[in-house]
């Protein structure tokens, strides 16, 4: 009994697919057998490895093959050459040739055919797998090599696209295009940005609209926050985000991609189209650094706690005073120049500011100046156009119904596919409609502004409840105050830019 095993490795090129390879040698290995072995392999007998692996615990069918030689009385296994059995580390290789050796199993190539039980054949044996390690260790420096001058020309060498994009090949490199997903990533944005939405609220709207992401059934909120901090959306490649890891654990080599520190990463204009502008991801960065953090012991003491900010771009901090009311400085007062402040001077200005700002979503309000996001127009247009389409598929149907070309049972089925991704659409295109923003959400922003500076006039409220308040209307405030030249002691009066949701 014989059995046959494919795989394809690096030194067959990348212009020839996994399925080429493996057709290809597979006429090889059959015609030998046909010629040598007095006939050809039945199926069950061949095992195809399609998956990438250097070693074999990351190749299922190569387990599979030396179970069987242990199990079975298996004469020979026939491969193209000893290389495709391993590439592997020494520990592998030790593997492969003890399980032919103590099974008494050959190794068979239409060259040559390896007995493991006899000494210079293993020896042969062992020095082939060597080369094949040593060759695939320089092949791995070089496509290393070549694939960081990509990078730094601006291509994209991953195997799978973003999200909003499509991989493309522009002449002999490969770069993105956006595509209808780009709406959606826009969207996203602008959920996170302005209308001040988490990341789970922002993965629960898109699974209520039935868009799905590109790896799983599901959006989750992990998912949404990579994707709102990732530079490849204003147009850049980032690359090394995710080092591949190998530790030795439990007798087993272990793989894992944790992200890498910032100072590790490559980062350069790439050849693609932004989808989003740079001031929209900068404040999305902006926003995952704003969330205050709770000593669990003492609570929040400071109501603009991941709001304000000096302009300098540092937190403003706030101190108490044993002898004189609480102050608000920058984290790094000394170095920036801007002057502190007292806490009652900055929420005096801010109720001020706050006052103006829902004054003027009023006066928006009534004169019904306030705009639909086009973000929110094109998702609820790409939903139509898909459900347009599928119409259109649905009439082609009843065609080859009609035909002939279907038989009632497969157009039975397919039909049932179609009604439930129109049911699924239908349902999106209400969602999407609902969501779109209209003077109602403005109504809800004045109610906001009203709210937070009710609660600062409120000497009994406490700080957790005015932070949240403030944080439900204001996105950042930023604080300025220089220090007159003439007089060192005596700060000029502070300014505050005030930006809402």
């Amino acid at each position: 009994m014989y059995l046959i095993y494919l795989r394809k490795s690096r030194a067959d090129g990348e212009h020839e697919s996994v399925e080429e390879v493996l057709a290809k040698h597979y006429r090889i290995l059959q015609d030998y057998a046909v010629s040598k072995l007095g006939g050809a392999i039945p199926e069950e007998y061949i095992y195809r490895e399609v998956v990438s692996g250097e070693t074999i615990q990351d190749r299922p069918e190569m387990k599979k093959i030396l179970d069987r030689i242990q199990a079975e009385d298996i004469t020979g296994v026939l491969v193209v050459d000893p290389q495709r059995l391993s590439r592997g580390d020494l520990s592998d290789c030790g593997t492969i040739i003890r399980a032919f050796r103590y099974t008494d199993t050959l190794i068979i190539t239409p060259p040559k055919t390896y007995d493991l039980a006899e000494k210079f054949d293993r020896k042969f044996f062992e020095m082939e797998l060597m080369r094949g390690n040593d060759y695939l260790e320089y092949i791995k420096e070089i496509m290393n090599r070549g694939r960081l001058a990509s990078v730094n020309e601006g291509n994209f060498i991953g195997s799978v696209p973003p999200f909003g994009y499509d991989k493309i090949k522009v002449g002999k490199s490969y770069t993105l295009a956006p595509n209808a997903e780009a709406d959606t990533v826009r969207l996203m944005f602008e959920l996170w940005t302005k209308e001040g939405l988490g990341t789970t609220t922002i993965a629960n709207r898109l699974n209520a609209l039935h868009i799905r992401p590109r790896k799983s059934e599901l959006w989750s909120s992990a998912s949404v926050r990579d994707m709102l901090r990732n530079p490849v959306y204003i147009g850049k490649i980032r690359w090394n985000w995710r080092k591949t890891i190998k530790k030795y654990e439990d007798g087993e080599l272990i793989s894992s991609r944790p992200k890498s520190k910032k100072e590790d990463w490559i980062l350069v204009d790439g050849k693609h189209e932004p989808i989003i502008s740079e001031e929209t991801f900068n404040a999305s960065l902006a926003k995952f650094g704003a969330v205050p953090k709770v000593k669990a012991a003492s609570g929040l003491c400071n109501p603009f706690a991941g709001i304000l900010r000096c302009s300098c771009g540092r937190p403003m901090i706030y101190q108490p005073q044993r002898a004189s009311a609480p102050r608000l400085h920058c984290a790094y007062q000394m170095r920036c120049g801007n002057r502190s402040a007292t806490y009652a001077e900055v929420e005096e200005e801010v109720i001020k500011a706050l006052r103006s700002l829902a004054a003027d979503l009023k006066e928006m309000l009534n004169g019904n100046s306030a705009e639909t996001p086009k973000a929110h127009k094109a998702i609820t247009a790409n939903l139509q156009k898909e459900l347009n389409a599928l119409e259109t598929q649905q009439d082609r149907l009843y065609e080859f119904l009609e035909q002939g070309i279907y038989t009632s049972e497969v157009f039975v089925k397919r039909n049932a596919a179609l009604a439930q991704r129109r049911k699924e659409l239908q349902e999106a295109i209400e969602e999407a409609k609902a969501m779109e923003i209209t003077d109602i959400d403005y109504q809800q922003r004045y109610i906001a502004l009203q709210e937070a500076v009710k609660v600062l006039e409120d000497e009994a409220a406490s700080a957790e409840e005015k932070n949240r308040l403030l944080r439900a209307a204001v996105k950042a405030i930023t604080y300025h105050r220089e220090t007159d030249i003439r007089d060192k002691w005596h700060p000029v009066p502070f300014s505050l830019e005030i930006s809402l949701f």
